[in-house]
């Protein structure tokens, strides 16, 4: 992930775009909390393809494609994090 050319961005990233997907269809059906299991997030935290490092890139895509603009993708970006964290139940990687 962190080798990514500098024409990467979160939106053309499945990874986000369709955790974001699942969180906005579970949003829709009326779910209003995540449940985060903090034992499995932290085996995976440092998995250099995990969420944290993934995050930061498109966080950094944030900044470098949509600074003109706002910088819109944020919400959209950690949403989907969030989404992805409240899948892992035990795995080591989200």
């Amino acid at each position: 992930m962190i080798d990514e050319p500098s024409g990467y961005h979160w939106a053309s990233d499945p990874w986000f775009t369709d955790a974001l997907d699942r969180f906005i269809e579970e949003r829709d059906k009326g779910r209003t909390t995540l449940t985060l299991d903090l034992e499995a997030i932290e085996a995976s935290i440092f998995n250099g393809d995990g969420a944290a490092y993934r995050l930061m890139e498109a966080m950094a895509s944030v900044i470098r494609e949509e600074g003109h603009d706002g910088c819109r993708g944020a919400p959209r970006v950690l949403l989907a994090t969030l989404q992805r964290l409240s899948e892992l139940k035990g795995r080591e990687t989200p």
